[in-house]
């Protein structure tokens, strides 16, 4: 027996169970660019305006951080792959992690390997399917770009590039979940370590993109490798080759990694627990969520410190573009209002992630039910109200504290190093994003409360938020539309005619949320193993 026996059967198993999981994020993926290229044409009345939309964006440092720059922009293509790029690379690399992590690492949690590593399978059969599976969807998700685009007029040579590197992501990271894999010693462990890869490489892509002189800094990550591939000028190779051949080295070093731990394990150990515990409810769910919250404390702190970094810059950017020095000049606005407005943008990211936080808490809470640990709590004294309201309370202030230490620290970075900004006006600007992410966890609440099994409704409408909130403006969505996001109705704390009504709106929806959630809680029944 080969050391990779059975890889065949099992991936075609695999195929077969995740049919249904993997089908929507090839569609969804692939359906984004179909979608922008064929609306071009209703965003721009003439060249003139996507010129004008380029010149602006140019200016802007907050969007080259966040979805890259803009280049372009004066023809179908161009604006499809500024649009499209960063979020399908992001997108493509979380369905491939979770794809990877899903049959390599789960399955040891839930006793199915033990099942199947019984059979004529290969020690590294499990782990190669599972990376194969993951490059058959980054695979498809290309070819759905490329075909589809390709259908729809764009050249098929810059139709095949943009998909081609947004499925290369998924080859690369599917290499990096099959590493972190065997370093975690469960399934979550596992997504968040290639989660913080995926967030670091976005990262260093960000501020390359807006620093003046930065493009070094591409070939420091995946995602800035995938970028220079641009596919709208150069359709380089060299970087989708890297993509490739990191994909193929991290699955080797997983393979290899694998031999060297024990079976349900992880390199890095878990320690034992105390031999009695007698902390109550409340301090069982702490320690329950003390690893993700300090894991992800650490990220909005680095977070922070980055994008103050970055706004500590801006001076040497507006004084180098021309467009930026005429509105000084003329007096239209001030360096400080634009520091502002630049650093509410990133508040605002940081907000939106601190809601993904949100559900993620609320999300563990429904998992412990359907392993069978709620039934056990539940059999002691505690009611079913008592057992829920410590879950809710950390699902609503552990991500506003992570939020509030992220504004901290961006704002203590950017004026150490010479911004013109206001720290207590950063800090109440991070702040008065709270309410959107309490909106965000008390309907993952709710969900868990009334209809577990339909939690997953809670992360599309953070997708559908972010897409609306980042791009609903250029797209020149109506305002109905553009006000269903609770992150675009935020106002600017410094802003003399600021509208706070829309906050005091989200505040109530969430507060009767909640109420739906505890009591949906208390009567539906207890679902167990």
């Amino acid at each position: 027996m080969t050391a990779f026996a059975g890889t065949w059967r099992l991936l075609l198993l695999a195929l077969r169970i995740d049919r249904f999981k993997l089908a929507p994020w090839v569609l969804i993926i692939a359906f984004f660019p179909f979608a922008v290229y064929n609306s071009y044409s209703t965003v721009f009345e003439t060249p003139q305006e996507a010129k004008a939309l380029e010149l602006s964006l140019s200016a802007n440092p907050a969007f080259m951080l966040l979805i890259g720059p803009a280049h372009h922009l004066d023809n179908a293509f161009g604006f499809t792959t500024w649009r499209i790029q960063v979020f399908g690379m992001f997108f493509a690399a979380l369905m491939a992690v979770f794809a990877v992590t899903r049959h390599a690492r789960a399955a040891e949690d839930s006793g199915e390997a033990e099942l199947i590593d019984s059979g004529v399978v290969g020690p590294h059969a499990r782990l190669a399917s599972a990376v194969l599976l993951a490059w058959l969807a980054s695979a498809a998700v290309a070819l759905a770009i490329g075909g589809t685009l390709t259908a729809s007029g764009a050249r098929a040579d810059e139709a095949l590039a943009l998909g081609g590197l947004i499925g290369g992501m998924g080859i690369a990271f599917a290499g990096v979940a099959a590493v972190t894999s065997q370093i975690g010693a469960y399934a979550r462990t596992a997504n968040t370590l290639a989660a913080g890869v995926l967030v670091v490489s976005y990262v260093l892509r960000g501020v390359a993109d807006t620093l003046s002189g930065g493009e070094w800094m591409l070939w420091t990550s995946p995602m800035g490798w995938a970028e220079l591939v641009r596919p709208a000028s150069e359709r380089n190779v060299l970087p989708w080759g890297l993509l490739v051949l990191a994909g193929l080295v991290t699955a080797a070093a997983g393979g290899w990694l694998s031999r060297r731990r024990d079976f349900g394990g992880g390199l890095v150990g878990q320690r034992p627990g105390p031999p009695r515990w007698g902390a109550g409810i409340w301090g069982h769910t702490a320690a329950l969520n003390r690893a993700p919250t300090l894991t992800w404390l650490a990220t909005f702190a680095f977070l922070g410190f980055v994008f103050g970094l970055v706004t500590g810059t801006m001076r040497d950017f507006y004084e180098g573009n021309a467009f930026i020095r005429q509105l000084l000049a003329a007096r239209a606005t001030t360096e400080a209002d634009l520091t502002l407005t630049f650093v509410a943008m990133l508040l605002l990211m940081l907000s939106m992630a601190g809601a993904a936080f949100g559900i993620q808490i609320a999300a563990r809470f429904a998992a412990e039910e359907d392993e069978g640990h709620a039934e056990w709590l539940l059999s002691a004294a505690v009611s079913r109200q008592g057992y829920f309201a410590p879950a809710a309370a950390v699902a609503l202030v552990a991500p506003a504290v992570t939020v509030a230490v992220g504004g901290v620290v961006l704002a203590a970075t950017a004026a150490s190093t010479g911004a013109q900004i206001d720290v207590a006006d950063v800090v109440r600007q991070s702040l008065a994003t709270v309410p959107a992410l309490w909106l965000a966890a008390a309907l993952g609440l709710a969900l868990v409360g009334v209809i577990p099994t339909f939690r997953w409704i809670a992360w599309l409408l953070v997708v559908y938020w972010l897409i609306l909130t980042l791009f609903g403006p250029l797209l020149k969505a109506p305002d109905w539309l553009l006000g269903t996001s609770p992150f675009h109705v935020i106002p600017r704390v410094t802003a003399a005619d600021a509208d706070w009504a829309p906050v005091w709106w989200i505040v109530a929806i969430t507060a009767a949320l909640l109420a739906v959630a505890f009591t949906g809680y208390r009567a539906r029944n207890i679902r167990g193993v």
